[in-house]
């Protein structure tokens, strides 16, 4: 790949500066979580927010974990299961990078998924797969079913069905798959659809798959409300919005942040740069050019916030 100029380089993390410093002193600081108006103890009816919604018992995994297997019988023959576990687990690090919680992939499985079961019939294996759905099912891309337990509550089984009755479209388009993924693992995690818009959650109707590829700060606090944030949330709801908002420099949109040196980053292909934050610094970094602070990670939250993220 053919690298820009030291002095383009230079001039462009100048730019960025100005313009993500810009925008950090033009915003309000707003409530992170959103204040919840939770529904009376003991009501069957879900917790309903402001904008997410979560069932009124809050059921969730002990400790954050969620086993799973994928099933890839019935997978589309235009792709892999490499290319399908690569879709599933950039999509569950979504998740693990604003709340604290796991997917921990066990490996393939025969087991089928099941979204028709009742609680007598399930399996307890949270499987992911693709089946046609049908009934009143058959419109969606895909459904997830989770059940859960007295105790606590736990969830004891969640699984996931992609249609395969889509499966020539989904699988024809990977970056869309990735986000169908993206918002059936949030009901993996027992978070319903939001009453927000400008969330992934959202579901009424749905947002584009585009939109889906990037959760934003709602879909981060419905999951924080059951799991708590992640130490990383802040740094992702930060990257989150640079990516949406500063495309010229942050492309493309969805990319999954990774971890090396005690960096936490993010490489942009499109754009040849990297996002990363290390000891609450957010840096700047485009390929073949010199790291540039660009000032503290919580600096750039409350813009990030304000924007939805």
């Amino acid at each position: 790949m053919a690298h820009r100029s030291w002095q383009t380089c230079t001039q462009t993390a100048t730019t960025v500066v100005g313009l993500l410093i810009s925008h950090s002193l033009l915003a309000q600081p707003v409530s992170e979580d959103f204040s919840a108006n939770p529904t009376a103890a003991g009501s069957s009816e879900p917790s309903v927010h402001p904008r997410y919604v979560v069932d009124a018992r809050q059921p969730k995994w002990p400790d954050g974990v969620i086993n799973y297997y994928y099933n890839p019988v019935n997978q589309p023959a235009q792709i892999s299961t490499d290319q399908m576990l690569n879709l599933i687990q950039t999509a569950g690090r979504k998740w693990e990078n604003v709340c604290n919680v796991r997917f921990n992939y066990l490996g393939t499985q025969t087991a089928e998924p099941d979204v028709n079961a009742t609680f007598g019939t399930i399996d307890r294996i949270n499987v992911i797969g693709w089946q046609a759905l049908t009934g009143n099912k058959s419109g969606f891309d895909g459904y997830v079913a989770w059940w859960y337990d007295g105790v606590g509550p736990n969830l004891v089984d969640a699984d996931m069905v992609i249609n395969s009755d889509a499966g020539e479209r989904l699988a024809g388009d990977q970056k869309g798959l990735g986000a169908l993924i993206t918002h059936e693992m949030g009901h993996m995690l027992a978070i319903k659809h939001s009453d927000e818009q400008t969330s992934v959650m959202f579901a009424t109707p749905y947002n584009t798959y585009a939109f889906q590829n990037t959760l934003r700060g709602d879909d981060a606090a419905a999951c924080a409300s059951l799991y708590g944030y992640s130490s990383l949330s802040s740094a992702n709801r930060v990257f989150n919005w640079a990516e949406q908002t500063f495309p010229q420099f942050f492309a493309p949109t969805g990319i999954n942040s990774l971890d090396l040196g005690g960096y936490h980053y993010r490489y942009f292909p499109a754009t040849n740069s990297y996002l990363a934050a290390k000891d609450n610094a957010l840096i700047y970094l485009p390929v073949g050019g010199s790291l540039t602070p660009l000032g503290e990670v919580e600096q750039y939250l409350a813009p990030a916030i304000a924007a939805g993220f």
